[in-house]
């Protein structure tokens, strides 16, 4: 054992150059895969372990009107008499403060709040007498942030609605405001009591009632809400208030998160397969050089378990040293990587390299690093001792049955990146997917590599000796060249794919194609305040969309079945927002150019009317239709006010959401809603921005109740996050690109090695090292640029295939990152040949002659 590992730690050592390349090579692969299981992992386990502190309560019951006394009741029943309670009133309106007027989320609480939690200034605890003075005296608690967005100082005032407030308290952090991300509007905090002084709360107000539940530490909270819920549902099973726990919060955080690192995850596993490839060939490369060192060995009696187990032992050794490199690396990149995601994670979470994740690197670096250079095993077994009576170790070509043993020694390797890509993903499928779309991926571009290096036979045909010797090494070389070309096309391919699908999202969502945008966006428009706000906007030149009325209804039932039934027969129970029975209904004789029929027949424009006979038409988005598992022909009842009416859906609209018009999942024939007490939404356009915010003004003064939304602080708000979201992606694709290079360097470097007598016999022949530097750049600079232009194409049609797909097919053309990239790769690869060869081409030809 002992002369084994002498001979291990001896072979290494004597090929310090592969040694050095497979160890940084591995190591980058692996790096992508610790970072990302490493903030999974701490971000799964800050949830977990604040999930109290992010719902600030065991159970949270919601809607959109408050709890009856009786309702009150049950609740304190089934809670438990040892239970807290507290209750919140949330809504949007305009708040005037500092000469300016801005949206704002007010949330009006009680003196209980928050039941788990506090707000912090300075990473200490605001006063609790502070918080009580705000069911008192008109106070208002803001974070220092939102303060500073309206120019305010301890004690200035704010107006909200006709209550006028100071703000007294400022804080940097306030309950479960861990997880900020994309908010409409900041919070600003009040007390219950000043709520109703406020006047801002009419029909039609979109106000959330929340009372926040604080259990006994026995209770069981899953157990809790089933019984809360079904002590809250009325008769039939149905209720319009929805109850949760702390494993919903769970539930919902954990899908987040989980698509969050899932997409990073998928990401770093380009870079591991790209690694797994370089060092199938730096490991096939570096045993072919030693067979002759084991063809000595099997003559002087070693067996070949003993020969297998050399190389075994030197993969083993390196892979774990890649392990322990990437763990290194990993807690050097980790400040960096979280710095991606300000503002989108918690400010107390601290990143750090995860003891599991590491476990597990170690693993793979030595389990995968065997596994991966499994098919170079078989060469082992084909050494002779014979081979050194020979110059060359010349095996002919591999027979059929051969070539299939070959094939099959890559399915533990494949099968183990189809494990971590399972692993880092959100679900299964999409691990598997993901796995075979890599696997689809380098795959085709080896094959196009292939075909591309055996076409340079054809054009070696040229009488241009410098390009004739160039074609012709790459064809000779086929494998190589095929390798390199693979490994960068696919780093190339995921660098310029972001940008490619950035570009598209950020330009669609700044300017809709086709359409214009709106600047801003109006909310809770009374029926008695139609004809000011129009006349206001009239006088000031601007464009006013036609008022889109909204009324709120509830899905009773869907082809005679309840809807509560439906969603849980047709798997519709888990669809994001489908938890809920209450929606927005809205009507309109003609569509938006925002939206167009897919399917069916338009909407009648003649009145509906209840004594009919029959249902009335109702047009659905596409999409949600899709999560509702409805289509054209079924029958809808809803539930306006009490009062059930029966509709059949006609068509299916496409709505570009991205329009920032008001727009609806559902929108029934005319003549059903117009009894219906109803607030409109609309939107103004036409406004310049040095007029916006005071236009807002005179909005808020004279219509204090509609809420004004700021779409391009929206839009901008949208395009930051899709940037930074971006940013993180493009550093796991620097890591894959880095990878890439690392792979082209030790490929060249193979070449140049193993080339070694014919580029001393050029020099004999009288070729220069100039002459023969620029052949190896030629020659790299080719495969770079080919791999360029390939991945180029490649990102174009699957970044345009995604747009189609996620994102509404907003996409366009990043001209500026496909032409860097078309410049810089072959420049890049030439360069490094270059380095990576040097030494080789500068050695004298009297080499030839030892």
């Amino acid at each position: 054992m002992k002369v084994l590992l002498r001979l291990v730690w001896r072979g290494l050592v004597r090929h310090p150059r592969f040694s050095l390349l497979f160890l940084v090579n591995l190591a980058l692969g692996l790096t992508g895969f610790l970072l990302v299981s490493s903030f999974s992992a701490t971000l799964s386990r800050y949830v977990d372990g604040h999930l109290r502190e992010i719902l600030t309560a065991d159970v949270v019951i919601q809607g959109s009107r408050p709890l009856t006394e009786q309702e009150r009741e049950r609740v304190r029943r089934v809670a438990g008499p040892d239970s807290r309670f507290s209750r919140q009133i949330a809504f949007y309106t305009m708040v005037k403060g500092g000469g300016t007027s801005k949206l704002a989320q007010i949330v009006a609480i009680d003196a209980a709040y928050p039941l788990y939690g506090a707000f912090q200034d300075a990473g200490q605890p605001v006063d609790p007498h502070l918080l009580a003075a705000l069911q008192e005296q008109p106070r208002l608690l803001m974070s220092r942030e939102t303060a500073r967005s309206y120019g305010l100082r301890p004690d200035d005032p704010l107006t909200i609605g006709q209550l006028v407030s100071t703000a007294r308290t400022f804080f940097d952090r306030d309950p479960g405001g861990g997880f900020t991300g994309l908010t409409l509007a900041p919070k600003i905090y009040l007390g219950l009591p000043q709520v109703e002084s406020s006047n801002l709360i009419r029909f039609g107000s979109r106000v959330t009632h929340t009372c926040f539940i604080r259990l006994p530490e026995t209770a069981d909270n899953a157990e809790v809400a089933t019984r809360l819920g079904a002590a809250l549902a009325g008769p039939e099973g149905k209720s319009d208030l929805r109850v949760s726990s702390t494993v919903d919060v769970n539930r919902r955080l954990g899908r987040a998160v989980g698509y969050f690192s899932s997409f990073l995850g998928l990401a770093s596993m380009a870079s591991l397969g790209l690694a797994g490839l370089a060092g199938g060939y730096l490991f096939r490369e570096h045993l072919r050089g030693r067979r002759r060192e084991i063809a000595i060995l099997l003559s002087l009696g070693a067996g070949r378990r003993q020969c297998l187990l050399l190389p075994m032992g030197e993969l083993a050794l390196l892979g774990l040293g890649a392990a322990c490199l990437a763990t290194m690396l990993s807690q050097a990149l980790l400040p960096l990587f979280s710095r991606l995601f300000v503002g989108l994670i918690p400010v107390d979470l601290h990143l750090g390299v995860d003891p599991a994740s590491v476990l597990m690197t170690l693993v793979i670096g030595t389990a995968g690093s065997l596994l991966f250079c499994l098919p170079v095993y078989r060469r082992i077994l084909a050494v002779r001792p014979l081979s050194l009576l020979r110059d060359q170790f010349d095996n002919g070509s591999p027979s059929w049955q051969e070539r299939i043993l070959q094939s099959a020694t890559l399915v533990p390797a494949v099968g183990l990146l189809f494990f971590l890509a399972v692993r880092l993903s959100h679900t299964p499928a999409q691990g598997i997917g993901f796995a075979v779309g890599l696997a689809a991926v380098i795959g085709l571009l080896a094959l196009i590599g292939r075909m591309l290096a055996a076409g340079c036979r054809r054009w070696s045909r040229t009488d241009r000796l410098t390009w004739r010797i160039v074609w012709r090494n790459l064809y000779r070389n086929r494998l190589a060249a095929s390798a390199v070309f693979a490994a960068l096309a696919t780093a190339l391919l995921l660098v310029n794919l972001i940008p490619q699908v950035e570009k598209g999202l950020i330009a669609e969502i700044g300017q809709p194609e086709g359409m214009e945008r709106p600047d801003l966006f109006l909310i809770d428009i009374q029926e008695e305040q139609r004809q000011p706000l129009e006349a206001l906007l009239h006088t000031e030149q601007v464009v006013l969309s036609p008022l889109a009325p909204m009324v709120q209804g509830r899905i009773a039932s869907i082809n005679g079945i309840p809807f509560a039934r439906w969603r849980d027969q047709h798997g519709a129970g888990d669809e994001r927002g489908l938890r809920r029975t209450e929606f927005n209904f809205s009507s309109r004789t003609r569509l938006d150019p925002s939206e167009h029929v897919v399917e069916g027949v338009p909407l009648p424009t003649i009145p509906w009317a209840m004594d009919a006979g029959e249902p009335f038409a109702l047009s659905m988005e596409r999409e949600f239709s899709e999560r509702l598992r409805v289509g054209i022909g079924d029958r809808m009842v809803i539930d306006i006010l009490g009062i059930e009416l029966e509709g059949r859906i006609v068509n299916l609209r496409k709505v570009r959401w991205n329009s920032f018009q008001p727009n609806f999942f559902m929108l029934v024939q005319p003549g059903v809603l117009d009894e219906a007490p109803k607030t409109y939404l609309a939107s103004v356009s036409g406004v310049e921005n040095k007029d916006k915010q005071a236009l807002v003004n005179r909005l808020t003064a004279a219509f204090a109740n509609i809420s004004v939304i700021d779409v391009s602080g929206t839009v901008e708000r949208l395009s930051a996050l899709t940037a930074q979201l971006s940013q993180s992606l493009r550093f796991m694709a620097g890591i894959a690109l880095a990878t890439g290079l690392v792979t082209v360097v030790a490929i060249a470097r193979q070449e140049a090695l193993r080339r070694e007598r014919e580029i001393n016999l050029l020099r004999v022949l009288g070729a220069g090292i100039g002459r023969i530097r620029t052949l190896m750049m030629l020659e790299f600079a080719l495969l770079g640029g080919a791999a360029a232009l390939i991945a180029l194409l490649l990102s174009l049609c699957c970044s345009l295939g995604i747009s189609w797909l996620m994102f509404d097919r907003l996409w366009q053309f990043q001209w500026l990152s496909a032409i860097l990239l078309l410049l810089s790769a072959p420049l890049i690869c030439s360069f490094i040949a270059l380095l990576a060869a040097d030494s080789v081409i500068r050695r004298p030809p009297t080499t030839l002659l030892g």
